[in-house]
This record gives structure tokens, C-alpha cells and sequence, in this order.
């Protein structure tokens, strides 16, 4: 079983979808054991988005010079926030891939992104060509908010409702891209090994009774 000493480490990616990592930052990725906060403060959210892909890891410095910790926090409260109520959305949405969206959601995530605010430039590649990428434009810390309203924002419009699955064995909710659609687990390293030797023992335990 995989080690849980870095949180982080473990529970990022097993979503495969950054809209889906958002949910996955409060779990239980071992039954028994307390949830796993990851996003408790402003560093820990920051931390988050740019282990999730959503923000570029060469901002955080100027970010956390642009906001002061207290803003930071509040915008991690803020996240939290959110994430509960998609956390919502998406159990009922894994209940009935057809139940449409709640209007409420909708509104919430248009006035996330109606903040956000981008701008484009010219960068040189590896290969010496030119590529264009598109760069936030940070002025209020609530605008943080607006990478992960976009992720749910493409979920929710070009994903695949009976794709979206909570793990068998723990909390994790993730997005199953395998070619065949029968991914079970949040990772075979925690919970589907664990499975593994949960039936060996039960069928050793039923060998035994049976030899007896």
C-alpha cells in the first residue's frame, strides 16, 4: 500500500480530471483513518493548484508576494466552500449521469470565471518555434478561484457523466479514461492491492475452516 506521510504526493492525479481534484482534496484515502485536508490555508491552496496543473509553478512566489497570507486564507475558505457544493453535484451526478444541473451551480461557476481576467503571449519552444499561451492576470485573490470554476466549467459541459466514479475502496472520486471503462480504484498502489489482501485472507480464512 502506498505511503500517506505526503498527502499531496498521493492524492493529486488520482482524479484525472483537475475539476475532480478539487473534490479529492478533503478524503479518506485510508478507511479508518482521518480525512485528508489539503487545502487548510492560503499556501495549501496555492500549493494545490499548481501541483493540479491549474496555475503555472513558476507564480507561486509572485502570488504570495501579490496577497497577503490573511487574503489567501480566505480565498482557501472560499475554495472550500465551492468544493462542497460540487462535492454535492457530483454524488448525484454518479447517482444519475442524467440528472441535469442545478441552476445554482451554473450561476456560481459564471460569476467565478466572469472575474478572471487573461491576457496572451509569444513564447519560444524547445524545438526554437514560437507557441502562444494564454496567462492569468491576477489583480484580487478571489480570482485564484477562477482555474478551478473553468476545470468544473469543461467538465460539466464536455464530460462524460457515467465516466465520473467514486473509488471502491475509499472516498477518491475520479474520472475513468482507461480504453476499457472498467477502472475500479483510485490507484491499484492504495486500495486495489488492499483489495487483493482482503480476499486472500478471506480465502485462506475459508481454506482453513474448510481443511478443519
Amino acid at each position: 500500500m502506498a505511503s500517506i506521510n505526503e498527502p499531496i504526493e498521493v492524492i493529486v492525479g488520482l482524479g484525472d480530471d483537475p475539476a475532480l481534484e478539487l473534490v479529492n482534496t478533503l478524503a479518506v484515502p485510508v478507511p479508518g483513518m482521518p480525512a485528508v485536508e489539503l487545502i487548510g490555508d492560503g499556501s495549501g491552496y496555492l500549493t494545490w493548484l499548481a501541483r493540479a496543473g491549474l496555475i503555472d509553478r513558476h507564480e507561486l512566489d509572485a502570488i504570495a508576494e501579490m496577497f497577503s497570507p490573511a487574503e489567501l486564507d480566505d480565498v482557501a475558505v472560499a475554495a472550500r466552500d465551492l468544493r462542497e457544493r460540487l462535492r454535492a453535484t457530483v454524488l448525484a451526478w454518479i447517482a444519475n449521469p442524467a440528472a441535469p444541473i442545478p441552476s445554482e451551480v451554473t450561476d456560481r461557476l459564471n460569476a467565478v470565471m466572469q472575474s478572471g481576467r487573461r491576457f496572451t503571449q509569444l513564447h519560444h519552444d524547445d524545438a526554437g518555434g514560437l507557441q502562444m499561451h494564454d496567462h492569468h492576470h491576477w489583480t484580487h485573490p478571489t480570482q485564484l478561484l477562477v482555474p478551478v470554476a473553468e476545470a468544473w466549467g469543461r467538465l460539466l459541459a464536455d464530460g462524460e457523466p457515467r465516466l465520473v466514479r467514486r473509488c471502491e475502496g475509499c472516498t477518491i472520486i475520479f474520472y475513468d479514461r482507461t480504453k476499457a471503462h472498467r477502472r475500479r480504484w483510485c490507484s491499484m498502489a492504495l486500495c486495489g492491492n488492499r483489495e487483493k489482501v482482503r480476499r486472500h485472507r478471506a480465502a485462506t480464512a475459508h481454506d482453513d475452516v474448510t481443511d478443519a
